[in-house]
């Protein structure tokens, strides 16, 4: 028998409708809960890695519904994430926090909710103790003025702050700079332990983040690490940066994290603005 195009179109077509297609499981994803100090309020996990039966299924941005071709019982781990020194399109795993893992029923064509908790891993270093580093403590991390003006400097204060008391620098048009250096810390420069900074900051002009590594006669290299844009409304951000390529590349016995705010100027080189403040608390330098 001999069949034309068209006869032989409409069988595979005929055929082809014919074939059942997998139905899936969904996988609900909440965001994050996080059991530390400050809880979930002072974390920004805004990403998950969803692996099931020790199978990668992907990153997502959370929350999400994730389909996936299984049915019956199955570990299910999540891993949490953040936007990598702030940028959008940069998520990455976050080392120091702990993967969440469940057992789960999945079911073709039902979706089952996951609400994943997490907390720093018992491993984590932090590089000033936590009262220090928030400075609602009866101490905090000891901040040097760098800039030369003793007129003008930073502030402890609860005025503007985040949760408590935070850091506070202003600049204006009689002192349009203001640099400050945080004590210097030991920290792992092999490369093979990775060290971040988690910061809350809040500001309406831009400024910079320098590390500096601290050689063993106390002269000081720089590496530029972060330029701060103003934040929205003045409201409070929370950033992670991996600096752990910068921490190799000084390879020093020490280092310092050193802020500079300068008040913004025109392409005509007049200021733009008469005054600006920068707020920073929770300042958390973390390693393994």
């Amino acid at each position: 028998m001999k069949y034309t195009l068209t006869t032989i179109t409409a069988l595979l077509l005929l055929f082809g409708c014919n074939k059942s297609e997998p139905i899936p499981s969904y996988i609900h994803i909440e965001p994050f809960t996080v059991t530390a100090l400050g809880g979930t309020a002072w974390q920004k996990i805004t990403e998950g890695w969803l692996y099931v039966n020790g199978n990668l299924i992907g990153g997502f941005t959370l929350p999400v519904d994730v389909p996936v071709l299984e049915e019956g019982n199955y570990e299910v781990q999540v891993f949490p994430g953040v936007k990598v020194n702030g940028l959008k399109d940069s998520p990455g795993l976050y080392p120091f926090m702990k993967r969440y893992v469940k057992q789960v029923d999945l079911v073709a064509g039902e979706t089952t909710t996951i609400q994943p908790t997490t907390a720093y891993e018992a491993t984590t270093k932090f590089a000033w103790p936590e009262s220090e580093s928030t400075f609602d403590g009866p101490s905090s991390v000891i901040i040097e003025n760098r800039d030369g003006d003793n007129l003008n400097t930073f502030e402890v204060t609860t005025e503007g702050g985040m949760e408590g008391k935070g850091l506070l620098m202003k600049v204006d048009t009689a002192h349009a700079v203001m640099e400050v250096a945080i004590e210097e810390v030991a920290l792992p420069n092999t490369g093979d332990r990775q060290v971040w900074l988690e910061l809350h900051y809040s500001n309406d002009v831009p400024f910079s983040l320098q590390l500096l590594g601290i050689k063993s006669d106390g002269f000081e290299e720089s590496a530029s690490v972060y330029l701060f844009n103003p934040t929205t409304d003045n409201g409070w951000n929370k950033i992670y940066l991996n600096l752990t390529d910068y921490v190799v590349g000084l390879k020093e016995p020490g280092y310092r994290l050193y802020f500079r705010v300068p008040l913004p100027r025109d392409n005509n080189g007049n200021y733009s603005t008469i005054n600006g403040k920068v707020r920073m608390d929770n300042i958390r330098l973390v390693h393994f």
